[in-house]
């Protein structure tokens, strides 16, 4: 089996789009970053407390204006509240570190790393028929389960591989760009949209790449299955993509029906992305919980690779 997957693993880095895919993070991290700190006030840092306390201050005197409106009021209120809950907290609301970056830009940089194990996956076997190499690797003394067991544990890895390199990547370009800041600096919730609430900033990000791993790896199983269900490398990479840019719709979809149809809360894409539980926004139904979700990706990671391989199995490769 190891020799087996050295062999996929060599596969994959013979590809010129390997290389490419890694670049593309790095660059991806480098431009955020740059980003990241043009957007960063560039006055912040041990005076921050003043500086809200003096915002406190002129937001007060505005609030005395005389042709000052109730909606203006009632803004620049908000504003006084959320500066002094700032305050009594000890947030620095310019917090700019390595982990303040990751938690706001790499989090969202992983759709590269789905998209780009998307397409490796979606061609691992089909690639085998479109250029005639399947009846080589099959007269090789291995099951054919092995062989296709050997090409997915090497898409996982791949798809650990472009992970690490993202998140590598960054912490060291965050440290490059913002200096290295603690695990444990506390920020502002970057999902709490109208409301005062804080984050580990480690944790958070931790949180973040942890949740978003489950419904990755069924992204990337349906891939994978894809792979081997098609003999045509184009079209199993085209659907694949299609899958991927498409769930996000579908979901909006379904949530828009679910209250009227019981049965669509056992449909997969609401429950892909199980980040909206952290930040609570995942709550759209009754007896919607992270282990109900988890429970259904876990049946649909089962019955996916159960297909793919009782496909590859009898599938036909004379042709």
């Amino acid at each position: 089996m190891i020799s087996l997957v050295k062999n996929e693993w060599m596969k994959i880095f013979s590809k010129v789009s390997t290389y490419i895919f890694i670049a593309f993070l790095l660059v991806a991290a480098l431009v955020t970053a740059i980003i990241d700190m043009k957007l960063s006030p560039e006055e912040s840092g041990q005076d921050w407390k003043q500086e809200v306390k003096a915002d406190i201050q002129e937001q007060e005197k505005a609030l005395k204006a005389k042709d000052i409106g109730e909606d203006e009021k009632a803004a620049i209120m908000d504003e006084i509240d959320t500066n002094k809950q700032l305050l009594a907290a000890n947030i620095d609301p310019d917090l700019s570190t390595n982990w303040t970056y990751m938690a706001e830009y790499t989090v969202s940089l992983t759709s590269f790393v789905t998209l780009f194990v998307v397409i490796v996956c979606s061609s691992m076997v089909s690639s085998e028929f479109s250029d005639g190499t399947i009846k080589q690797l099959l007269i090789r003394p291995y099951k054919r389960w092995k062989i296709l067991l050997s090409k997915y544990i090497t898409s996982l890895l791949f798809a650990a591989l472009l992970l690490v390199s993202l998140v590598v990547f960054s912490y060291l370009i965050g440290i490059i760009f913002f200096g290295n800041g603690s695990y444990s600096d506390k920020m502002l919730d970057p999902t709490a949209f109208g409301s005062f609430s804080t984050v580990v900033v480690g944790t958070y990000f931790k949180d973040m790449i942890v949740y978003w791993i489950p419904g990755f790896l069924v992204i990337t199983t349906i891939a994978f299955m894809l792979s081997t269900l098609f003999k045509n490398q184009a079209l199993a990479v085209g659907i694949s993509i299609f899958i991927l840019f498409a769930s996000s719709t579908l979901n909006m979809i379904i949530q828009s029906f679910i209250g009227k149809y019981e049965w669509l809360k056992f449909v997969l894409f609401p429950h892909l992305d199980l980040r909206g539980y952290i930040s609570g926004t995942m709550e759209m139904f009754d007896g919607a919980t992270l282990g109900f979700s988890m429970g259904v990706l876990v049946v649909y990671y089962l019955v996916f690779l159960a297909l793919t391989f009782f496909f590859f199995q009898k599938k036909d490769i004379t042709n």
